[in-house]
């Protein structure tokens, strides 16, 4: 198959169906900000806020609020827990961030 109608086909095929790929970026866009537990531990930048979510079991929920009303900050795994996993999570998320990512919808 020549390059010419390669590129003819291609031409062809997205002008037909061009209107796929728009769509699946709509949907995309809309959707890639929300968290869903199914997917554990996680952070999505949206717009210029960060969302952080941590996934734990209720037994984990229990003891948390069991330690936040011991008040002790040496006896209280789970809050430590919490503490690394978030942190570990703005992190993970400012270390992707790229000079774009700085800008205001204004300066591009």
């Amino acid at each position: 198959m020549s390059s010419e109608s390669e590129d003819e086909e291609w031409q062809n095929w997205e002008a037909e169906y061009n209107y796929v790929s728009s769509d699946i970026y709509q949907s995309i866009k809309k959707s890639s900000h929300l968290l869903d537990v199914d997917d554990g531990h996680h952070a999505k930048w949206h717009d210029d806020q960060l969302a952080v979510m941590i996934v734990i079991p209720f037994e984990h929920a229990m003891a948390f609020s069991a330690e936040a009303l011991m008040n002790d900050p040496e006896q209280s795994p789970v809050h430590e827990y919490v503490f690394q996993a978030v942190t570990g999570l703005i992190l993970a998320a400012a270390e992707v961030m790229d000079d774009s990512d700085y800008q205001s919808e204004d300066e591009e």
